[in-house]
Order: C-alpha cells, then sequence, then structure tokens
C-alpha cells in the first residue's frame, strides 16, 4: 500500500530549506498558494510502507499451554496460578478415532487443542511387509481409513486445532523416526543423494498433509517438532540426522517447534550423563536453527520442564520465562509437560515452583486464551 502526499505544505518546507541553505538572505516573491497549484506543479510524492510483520509478530504474546496427562480437571491449578491456559495438549494414537470431545470441550473455554500423532504400528498384519520403513506404510496409502477418519474430523470440528505428527523423529525413541525407517542410507529410497530417513519422514508427513487438504480440513495448523539440542542428536546418530533434513517444506508446516527439558541430576537423565541445563543450553543453538529454516513463522515449544534435581527449579522458571520473552521473539507457544513421569515435572512439583511460575506468567504478554475458539 501507498500513501500519497500532495499537500501544500509540502511546497512551503521546501521553500524554506532553500532559504535555510541560503549564505546571504535575499528578498524572495512568494507567489500564492492554493491546492490546485500544488497540484499542477508537484509531483506525486509516494512513501512505500514498511513490509508486512513477520507472521510471529501478528501474534500479541506466548500462547501458554500445558499437557496433564490423564489428568481430568486442571481447574485447581489454574486457580492457583491466577491464569489459565491458551492450549492443552493430548497424545494421540494414529489409529485412534478423532478426538472430537476433546476439542469441543477446549474450545468451549477458549482453549485451542494440540494433538500430538504418534504412529505406532505395532507388529500388525498390515505392516508386516515393511520392517525398517513403516513409514512407507504411509506413504503408499494403508491408512488412508485413518486418515479419512481424521480429516473428515477435523473438518467438521471447523475450529483451528494443532496437529503435531512425528514428534522428535530427529531422536532414536519412536517407530517413525529417521534411524528406525532407513537413517543415513541412501540407496533404499527415494533420491540416492537423500538419507533414507528424513526422506521417508517428509514424505509421510507431506502425504498426511496433502490428503487432509483435499478433504477440506484447512482449518488444521501443522506443527512441525523435532528434538533438541539439535546438534546432540546429529552427534548421537550422525551428520545425516539434522533438523533440517526433516523439513517438509514452508507451505506444509504453520508452526515450527522443539521440544527440550532440564534433565539436571536426575536417575534418569543420568543414563545420558545430563546435567542441570538453563534454558540457553538447551534451546538457543536449535532456535537459531529453526530461524535459518524460515525467519518469519512463529515457533512453539512442543514440549518443556524441569525437574527439581540438581539446582534451584524455581529459579530456572523465572529466569525462563524472562529469556524467553527477552531474547526468543520468534518464540509464540509454549507447552509444559505437567506431569510425574521420568522426573516430577509438574509446575507445582514444589511451593517455589508454583509460585515462579505464577510470578512468571502474570503479565498480560503470556495468553491465556486463543482467539476463535469460544462459541
Amino acid at each position: 500500500m501507498h500513501k500519497t502526499l500532495t499537500l501544500p505544505g509540502i511546497v512551503l518546507i521546501l521553500i524554506s530549506l532553500l532559504l535555510g541553505c541560503s549564505a546571504e538572505a535575499t528578498p524572495v516573491v512568494i507567489p500564492e498558494i492554493t491546492s490546485e497549484s500544488v497540484q499542477e506543479i508537484t509531483p506525486e510524492i509516494t512513501i512505500e510502507q514498511s513490509q508486512a510483520l513477520p507472521a510471529y509478530q501478528e501474534i500479541p504474546g506466548v500462547y501458554l499451554g500445558t499437557f496433564h496427562g490423564v489428568s481430568s480437571s486442571s481447574l485447581a491449578l489454574f486457580e492457583k496460578i491466577g491464569k489459565g491456559i491458551a492450549i492443552s495438549a493430548a497424545y494421540q494414537n494414529f489409529s485412534s478415532a478423532f478426538p472430537n470431545g476433546f476439542l469441543q470441550g477446549n474450545a468451549y473455554v477458549g482453549r485451542i487443542s494440540l494433538l500430538t500423532w504418534e504412529f505406532f504400528p505395532g507388529s500388525t498384519q498390515r505392516v508386516a511387509e515393511y520392517e525398517g520403513r513403516v513409514l512407507e506404510a504411509i506413504i503408499d496409502g494403508l491408512y488412508d481409513d485413518v486418515l479419512m477418519n481424521w480429516a473428515d474430523g477435523a473438518r467438521a470440528f471447523g475450529k483451528p486445532v494443532f496437529l503435531r505428527f512425528g514428534h522428535e523423529m530427529n531422536g532414536d525413541w519412536y517407530p517413525w523416526s529417521g534411524i528406525n525407517n532407513g537413517g543415513g542410507e541412501l540407496d533404499g529410497y527415494g533420491s540416492p543423494d537423500l538419507p533414507d530417513g528424513p526422506e521417508r519422514f517428509v514424505d509421510a508427513y507431506r502425504y498426511i498433509h496433502d490428503f487432509f487438504t483435499e478433504q477440506g480440513a484447512t482449518n488444521v495448523l501443522w506443527v512441525w517438532c523435532p528434538n533438541a539440542p539439535f546438534e546432540a542428536m546429529e552427534q548421537a546418530l550422525g551428520s545425516w540426522n539434522h533438523a533440517a533434513a526433516y523439513y517438509p517444506g514452508d507451505e506444509y508446516v504453520d508452526w515450527l517447534c522443539f521440544d527440550g527439558y532440564n534433565w539436571g541430576s536426575s536417575a534418569f537423565g543420568q543414563q545420558f550423563n545430563a546435567q542441570w541445563q538453563a534454558f540457553d543450553e538447551i534451546f538457543a543453538s536449535s532456535y537459531a536453527e529453526l530461524q535459518a529454516i524460515n525467519p518469519e513463522k512463529p515457533i512453539m515449544i512442543g514440549e518443556f520442564a524441569s525437574t527439581e534435581e540438581g539446582g534451584d527449579k524455581a529459579a530456572w522458571i523465572i529466569d525462563t520465562f524472562d529469556t524467553i520473552r527477552q531474547d526468543y521473539p520468534q518464540i509464540r507457544a509454549l507447552i509444559w509437560f505437567h506431569i510425574a513421569k521420568e522426573t516430577d515435572w509438574r509446575i507445582n512439583s514444589s511451593e517455589a515452583a508454583l509460585e515462579a511460575y505464577s510470578q512468571a506468567v502474570a503479565e498480560e504478554y503470556w495468553l491465556s486464551e486463543y482467539p476463535g475458539m469460544v462459541p
């Protein structure tokens, strides 16, 4: 858009500037100026407006979210915190029915749902011939019935819903991981120039996305989510396993994402020599890689939390939220992993942690409602 300036004041300003630049003042006869004469002697001046803001800057803060496991209610927790959440997360088996009730319940209270869609094919007859390459079963259409159920359900729901298929694909703990679908081999699938594991993942992701689009489920917001730190995943599995190799393309992704935890000295974390880590140590380098992939799309932390073991969790929470606001402007949503699993990740694992979280999210920058959800 352009703005056009044709005001008489422009001419007066120009004349004043000329007089001010003169070494010696001389009498000047200024003719009568009318709007008509200005239009005759002044060419149209246009000022190009600044380019549109990056997509993430259209969001006025950071959407708060949690995953509560099988807990039926979070009302008591949010009352203690003094603020609710905008995103409620759930994990769904790939072959389960579309969870319409979960989405409707969240929408009723102003929340958007984040569905992490996990492809656990097991050893069923359907994938008997796909050992070591189970993602090809999706690509070959063996799960189109599942995709139809979910695409139809999403379209009928009608409101926005986050869908996170195949999260943490750069790890080695899921059947959809690159390492479990050909890894760095080059001669088992597709292009001989691309590692088979990431290439299979990209094609499966695109296949699912395109299927939904063809069914009119355009209200789905697609979340692409490797595990952080990306560099650690490469070091563990090989240089072929860089996060960008799994990226399906800008037209297939609405939100960039990463997961990461402060494992501290927890017993589970000691299996891989974990130490107490600040937020920057977990996410900074991976954030830069996401920015390199796309500097405009919003970024979500799909899972994060801290243990109490090995450091001061309350201080970690305060520092983390301050750091995100000051140094990570592209992050516009975060999901706290609020369960006791490998360690006690919960927000209220201690009174000090709960108080720190309540203080950290008190300002309006931390958003507790997603637009367009309430009926």
